[in-house]
């Protein structure tokens, strides 16, 4: 038959402490109330559950009913403590996992900073961060691998994300100043940009995005390389053109010799930078905080070189 009864916490804790102390008064003593009162609610317990679970003695012993209480107090006793850990932690970072995906040009322009900053306010926070390409990314953010990320928006973003845009930047069509079909390049671009690879973090399939088939027309080869350091390297090494975010080219050493190629229209592309979560997902604390530190950030700051895009200026006949 079932039991409709209410048991209290306090009950079951002055129960609990009168089975470790091995008595009524030294449970009382414990507990920093009279010996009446343990009494009390231990009488009060067995009364709920109709059932007697000490016998009265010196020492005092367990019934079975008892023993059995005894393992259902010690049990829901730790998971009240356990929660309340839980909780503080919490609200402390402690407990908290952040999962972040960063494009690769956020990564190499803020990604040192932006993480010092946030391990400075959040040391004990447990900490994933990925570098891939940006509809990777939020592929991962609508999938719930990821909880944040942060990159290059879509002209359209999905209608699931959130977004809180944070800088602007200007991506550039650009090659090595020594490449040996530049001049080629200059006088029939759409020619020689058959043949020349250009080099991509992620290039999506036609038929998932229609607009890609035109790129894709423009250039003989395309060349899928997710790293940016190493798409960066290919070019400084004659080995194709990339785009290239305009603070990258003026930060990175590496672009010192590269060049923006003029007058084709897709020779450069408007960008809003930012971070991007599922709408209606409740937050962790680290990923609130990680938010306020970004909107906080000074993006426009000194973080880059005094250096100036070189831009070829094409002499037309």
């Amino acid at each position: 038959m079932m039991i409709s009864t209410h048991l209290e916490t306090h009950e079951i804790r002055v129960f609990k402490t009168v089975c470790e102390t091995g008595g009524f008064k030294s449970a009382a003593d414990r507990l920093y109330v009279t010996q009446s009162a343990v009494s009390q609610a231990i009488a009060n317990l067995e009364r709920k559950l109709g059932t007697l679970l000490i016998e009265r003695g010196k020492p005092i012993t367990l019934t079975e009913p008892g023993q059995r209480m005894r393992e259902y107090a010690e049990r829901v006793l730790q998971e009240e403590q356990d929660v309340l850990t839980d909780i503080a932690n919490i609200r402390q970072g402690v407990a908290s996992t952040l999962q972040i995906a960063m494009s690769g040009t956020v990564s190499q322009l803020f990604g040192n900073e932006l993480l010092e900053d946030y391990c400075d306010s959040n040391p004990l926070t447990r900490l994933k961060v990925d570098v891939m390409p940006s509809r990777k990314i939020i592929q991962g953010v609508l999938a719930d691998a990821l909880e944040l990320g942060f990159g290059p928006f879509q002209n359209q973003m999905p209608n699931l994300l959130e977004t809180v845009p944070l800088f602007r930047e200007s991506r550039k069509l650009v090659i090595n100043r020594s490449h040996p079909k530049l001049e080629r390049l200059l006088e029939d671009p759409e020619k020689c940009l058959q043949e020349i690879p250009l080099l991509v973090s992620h290039l999506e399939d036609p038929d998932v995005r229609p607009a890609i088939e035109k790129l894709r027309n423009e250039f003989g080869t395309i060349w899928e390389i997710s790293n940016l350091s190493l798409r960066l390297n290919m070019v400084s090494k004659n080995i194709g053109m990339c785009y290239v975010d305009e603070r990258v080219l003026r930060a990175n050493a590496v672009c010192a010799d590269f060049v923006q190629l003029p007058g084709l229209a897709f020779s450069n592309i408007e960008l809003t930078f930012g971070l991007y979560y599922r709408k209606r997902r409740a937050l962790s604390t680290g990923a609130r905080q990680f938010i306020d530190i970004c909107q906080s950030f000074a993006f426009d700051g000194n973080h880059l070189n005094d250096g100036r895009l070189n831009e070829i200026q094409v002499q037309r006949g």
